[in-house]
This record gives C-alpha cells, sequence and structure tokens, in this order.
C-alpha cells in the first residue's frame, strides 16, 4: 500500500549576492548629478544586505594617491546608504591595483556588494493519504538546448547580426537587470558548445542622436564581455564596439517606447564560425 503526504507550504528567505556599480568623474570622489541619481535609485531597494563597498582608481597617478582616492569613493557611498548600523560592511579601497579596462572611464568607481532578500516557499508534511498504485511511465527528459537564441546563432552565417532583445539594463547604467542572466548563460552556452564561433558586440543606445560623453553603449557591450570571459569564454574569439546612436533603426527623435526600445540595443557580429 503507498502513501502520499499532504504538505504544508510555508515561506521562509533566501538571499541571492548581486552587484552595484556607480562611476566618478576624473580625480572625484563626489558623484556627478546623473551617476547620484541613478545610485538614488539603488537606496530605494528594500531587503537588500549590504556586505561591502569597493573603491577603484585609474592608472593615473601614484599608487598611494589612488588608493586613498578609491578608499574616499567608497566611503562617500558608504555614508550615502541609508543604512542605521553600518558597522558590518566592509569598505575597502582596490586602488588601481586590480585589471585595468581600457576605457579608463570604467576603472573609476565603487561596487556594492548586497544580498536581495527572495521569500522561498517551503512544504512541510503534514498528514499520509492512501493512494493507487499505477503502472510505472518512463519520465521523459527533454533537451532544452538550443534555445531560440541559440538556434539563431548556430544558423547564422559570417557577417549575420543577431539582436539579444531579452538584453536590458536599468536606465542609463550598464547593470544588468537580474531576468536578462539566464539570455547571457544561453549566449555563453551556445559559445561554449560552438568552440570556433567569434563574435563582436555592438551596442547602441536611444534618444541622443550622434555620440554619448558617458559611452553607455561602449559600456553594456565590456558588460556583455565581461560577463563571457568570466564564464570562460577566451578573450580572442570576442570583440566589442559601442556605436551610441550613430545607427538607429529608427529616426531620433523616435516617435514612441518601441522604437526607443528597438534603437537601445545590445547585437552580437558573426566574426568566424
Amino acid at each position: 500500500m503507498r502513501f502520499l503526504l499532504l504538505m504544508l507550504l510555508v515561506t521562509s528567505s533566501l538571499y541571492s549576492q548581486e552587484k552595484f556599480t556607480v562611476y566618478f568623474d576624473t580625480d572625484k570622489y563626489v558623484l556627478n548629478q546623473k551617476q547620484d541619481s541613478i545610485l538614488n535609485g539603488f537606496i530605494q531597494k528594500k531587503d537588500v544586505k549590504v556586505n561591502k563597498v569597493s573603491g577603484f582608481c585609474d592608472f593615473r597617478a601614484s599608487n598611494a594617491y589612488n588608493y586613498q582616492l578609491g578608499l574616499n569613493r567608497a566611503n562617500t557611498i558608504l555614508n550615502s546608504l541609508s543604512i542605521a548600523d553600518k558597522s558590518s560592511i566592509i569598505v575597502v579601497s582596490k586602488g588601481e591595483e586590480f585589471k585595468q579596462k581600457t576605457d579608463l572611464s570604467l576603472n573609476r568607481k565603487v561596487e556594492i556588494e548586497y544580498e536581495v532578500n527572495k521569500v522561498v516557499i517551503e512544504s512541510i508534511p503534514t498528514k499520509e493519504i492512501e493512494i493507487i498504485k499505477k503502472p510505472l511511465v518512463e519520465e521523459v527528459v527533454i533537451d532544452e538546448y538550443p534555445t531560440e537564441l541559440q538556434k539563431k546563432i548556430i544558423d547564422s552565417k559570417v557577417g549575420d547580426k543577431i539582436l539579444l532583445n531579452n538584453l536590458n539594463f536599468y536606465v542609463r547604467t550598464a547593470e544588468f537587470y537580474p531576468e536578462s542572466i539566464p539570455f547571457l548563460e544561453d549566449l555563453y552556452e551556445v559559445l561554449e558548445k560552438n568552440p570556433k564561433i567569434k563574435i563582436e558586440i555592438q551596442g547602441h543606445i536611444c534618444c541622443t542622436p550622434g555620440r554619448d560623453v558617458e559611452e553607455f553603449s561602449l559600456r553594456r557591450c565590456i558588460a556583455v564581455y565581461d560577463f563571457l570571459i568570466d564564464y570562460g569564454i577566451s578573450s580572442d574569439r570576442m570583440t566589442y564596439v559601442g556605436f551610441d546612436a550613430t545607427q538607429p533603426l529608427f529616426p531620433i527623435p523616435e516617435k514612441n517606447e518601441e522604437q526607443r526600445k528597438a534603437n537601445r540595443r545590445v547585437e552580437i557580429l558573426i566574426l568566424e564560425k
């Protein structure tokens, strides 16, 4: 005789590790207006536990100067956080002692490492009820590879451009929305399984014609590049370029949000297969 356990659903908390970044102007440890607005958006988040604040600099000064500047940047951000007890938060300065990016503006930053409280549903057995035994049916496991994005890359030819249409960023940042991560993992998987493929990551923005002095299209390309590097894709298989708003799909100014979204995009160009 077989029994089925009835389950009681309860909720608990789970913390997921996240990272948030803001950028500084040259030789400054106070944020400009745009970056301050971005930080304020982070401060409004609920159920966030900040663990570490790290300051970084580009290499254009002495090591000692950059260490202090990085520390000043980290403390500026720490003091901005609306947290009553900050004693458990680690504050460090990396100075210039880290892998510097070619775009120096991406080295002048503070990274906030934090955890987000997520609700988890758990089940607890309560009682048993009798069930009737049925013939065993073999479970069929469906291979989810390739996904729609992966299939486009597999079927592509050299010179094809493929839109990463589920890749989204917070406004005026190079920070991914959490829901973008599975699509980046799809991109990693197809590159990992097809080692002959080489790509160029191309970034575009909307709304402001011509060149963007803050180079968000380039920063977003580098964010994708760094994600793939961290997952193990070799750097000699990838390049990146930011086009700002010089190659819009729709004329600027756009007529609606759909056109702005279409212009605000990241694509990959197939270089080799």
